[in-house]
C-alpha cells in the first residue's frame, strides 16, 4: 500500500523550539566550562580524560574533576537520543517537545552542580531528580506519535 502524498504543515508553535535547542547549547557550554575549571584546579593536563583512580583518591580536586567530567559525560551520552526524539515529537507537539527538554536541561544543571561537588552520591538530590520526567515524557510522546501515524497511514 503506498503512502498517500500529503503535504506537512509544522505547527505554528514550531519556532518555539529554538528555545529548546539553546538551552541545550548552554547547558553543553556551562558543563564544558566547569569541566576546564575544575581541570585547571586539579591540575590535570590534556590529553588525560580522567584523573586515574589513585590520583584522586589521594587528592579532593582531581576527585572533583572527575565527578565534573562524568557529569558532562553522562549528559553527552543522552543528547543524542533525547535530541532525536525532541525533534520528532517537535513536528506535531512544539510546546510539549520544548516543556520536555526543558525539563530535562534544567535538572542536568542541578545534576551537574551536586555531582561536582565529588560526592557522586549527591547527583540525583534536589531539581536533579526531575530529569527522568523530561525524558519519559519524550519517549512516550516519540510512541504515541509513531503507534498514531502508523496506524493513520496503514491501518485506517
Amino acid at each position: 500500500m503506498p503512502i498517500p502524498d500529503t503535504p506537512f504543515t509544522l505547527p505554528s508553535t514550531f519556532p518555539v523550539m529554538g528555545v529548546g535547542v539553546l538551552a541545550v547549547v548552554f547547558l553543553n557550554i556551562f558543563q564544558a566550562r566547569n569541566v576546564g575549571v575544575k581541570r585547571a584546579a586539579a591540575g590535570v593536563k590534556y590529553p588525560a580524560a580522567y584523573a586515574s583512580e589513585e590520583a584522586a583518591k589521594a587528592d579532593p580536586k582531581k576527585n572533583v574533576f572527575n565527578c565534573a567530567q562524568r557529569a558532562h559525560a553522562n549528559t553527552l551520552e543522552f543528547i543524542p537520543s533525547l535530541v532525536g526524539m525532541f525533534a520528532y515529537v517537535g513536528c506535531f507537539h512544539p510546546l510539549l517537545a520544548t516543556g520536555s527538554l526543558l525539563v530535562w536541561v534544567i535538572s542536568r544543571v542541578g545534576y551537574t552542580i551536586n555531582y561536582s561537588t565529588g560526592e557522586p552520591a549527591k547527583r540525583v538530590q534536589g531539581i536533579s531528580r526531575i530529569g527522568a520526567l523530561g525524558g519519559i515524557s519524550l519517549v512516550l510522546s516519540s510512541i504515541y506519535i509513531t503507534a498514531t501515524e502508523v496506524h493513520r497511514l496503514f491501518l485506517s
